[in-house]
């Protein structure tokens, strides 16, 4: 009997974080959530070009298409559930080091979230 390829408890196992790291894990799903949410929201509501790069010099470049503002949530996504995996991958090091991986991972969402939320305040 052939294996099927897509095992939905093995995708649940997978981004269960273990129980000593679930704070952080749940905060980053929470701003993962935040993070596609606000971009569906306003996406609407943005012009044409956005201010994705405002901190480089030349007005010019520091535009680009509003579709783009969907890399964020995405590099988010991958963030996360790559970081998770390598945790669950790597179990056995040490509790400290895995927490400070999680907490970076936290810190990282967070950064990401506020980058999105200051493009929408930029344009709106």
């Amino acid at each position: 009997m052939a294996k099927p390829r897509f095992n939905p408890a093995r995708l649940l196992q997978i981004l269960k974080p273990p129980e000593f790291i679930k704070v952080p894990f749940l905060l980053s799903y929470i701003c993962l959530l935040t993070s596609y949410l606000a971009v569906l929201v306003f996406y609407f509501r943005l012009p044409p070009v956005v201010p994705l790069f405002y901190s480089l010099a030349q007005p010019a470049q520091q535009l680009a298409q509003k579709e783009w503002i969907f890399l964020f949530p995405i590099l988010l996504t991958f963030l996360t559930v790559g970081h998770l995996s390598l945790i669950n991958l790597f179990h056995d090091f040490e509790r400290l080091l895995l927490q400070l991986f999680s907490w970076t991972t936290l810190t990282m969402n967070i950064l990401v979230l506020a980058a999105i939320m200051r493009i929408i305040v930029i344009v709106s």
